[in-house]
């Protein structure tokens, strides 16, 4: 998925990184996200009118993917995107001109799920040999992999089968493919366990605790629109920072209101599973780059570099601005 990712955006024209930028504050400005849990704040910055605060009209654009949003910034149809590192850095070592401004969320979200049969396993050595379908060439099995070889394991210790993380229910549901697990995300995993078909042996918790990362998932704009628009990238940042904050308050609201984004897109989750996936980890810590992220990033930079994912090292300081979210989350307290 990367490698088809880095092909379409080395196709994209670098004129049309500014194309359809907004002048000043009260034009539309326009954020793409993957439609996950990571999108909370943004959905809180627009329930609570944190963007309105800030003079800006905002509209979400809820995409399959944050390699998604990527491209739209690319190709100038957003202003700014939400994504986990791992595809920005794919993007950037192809040319894409991209600065990340900011944290929207943070938080792996990979999770093992066994199937009844291997429901008594725990750890990822005991799922050596079996056969574990898992979306290949996204960020979480990139760190999943980096995760193994920490350990001293290899990809081949596993059979691993790419399978979209929406057919891991159906999947697991009629076990035609002959699955041992899964490892994806919500909320699909939820509902594998919800329908009595599997169980999570390795939650995302221990995920993060195995690879010692923070997982941040960035908010990204144009090197173009950085320096053209600094007070905008700002107020935006702003109002990511006033929802964590409330989001950290109000962990009932926050739920209520993915609860209503959930049904909106024709979901049927309880409100008791998205409270679990939305605080299993430390998610919403604030809109600033946290000593743990600046700790990940280089790190996971590194492992891009030594699998040959992206081509040659990146001027960190040059794509990673640590400003507008220190300044967010001190106006923000």
């Amino acid at each position: 998925m990367i490698k088809r990712l880095l092909g379409i955006l080395a196709a994209v024209g670098m004129a049309a990184l500014v194309a359809a930028a907004p002048a000043n504050a009260d034009d539309k400005i326009i954020i793409g996200m993957s439609a996950g849990i990571n999108m909370v704040p943004s959905l809180v910055a627009v329930h609570e009118g944190y963007f309105k605060e800030q003079g800006l009209d905002v509209e979400l654009r809820p995409l399959s993917r944050g390699g998604d949003a990527i491209k739209g910034v690319s190709a100038g149809t957003l202003q700014f995107s939400e994504s986990a590192h791992v595809p920005f850095f794919a993007a950037v070592s192809r040319g894409v001109p991209l600065i990340a401004v900011g944290v929207v969320a943070r938080g792996f979200y990979g999770k093992l799920v066994a199937s009844n049969a291997n429901a008594n396993l725990k750890t990822l050595e005991d799922f050596k040999g079996k056969r574990i379908g898992t979306q290949m060439g996204t960020g979480m099995f990139t760190i999943v992999l980096m995760l193994l070889e920490q350990k001293g394991l290899k990809q081949s210790d596993f059979n691993f089968t790419n399978l979209r993380v929406v057919d891991m229910p159906a999947a697991m549901e009629t076990n035609s493919t002959n699955l041992d697990a899964v490892l994806g995300w919500e909320p699909g995993m939820r509902r594998i366990v919800n329908a009595g078909k599997g169980k999570v042996v390795i939650t995302a918790k221990n995920f993060e605790d195995m690879a010692g990362i923070t997982y941040p998932f960035l908010l990204t704009t144009s090197q173009d629109y950085r320096k053209a628009h600094p007070d905008i990238v700002q107020k935006v940042v702003n109002a990511y920072a006033k929802a964590d904050k409330f989001i950290s308050g109000h962990h009932e609201d926050a739920v209520k209101i993915y609860v209503e984004e959930v049904k909106r897109r024709g979901g049927k989750l309880s409100e008791d599973d998205i409270r679990n996936m939305l605080f299993d980890v430390d998610r919403f810590g604030g809109a600033a780059f946290s000593a743990g992220d600046m700790k990940d990033i280089p790190a996971t930079h590194d492992y891009l570099l030594k699998i040959k994912q992206i081509k040659a090292p990146l001027d960190l300081k040059a794509i990673i601005d640590q400003s507008f979210g220190a300044k967010a989350d001190a106006a923000a307290k």
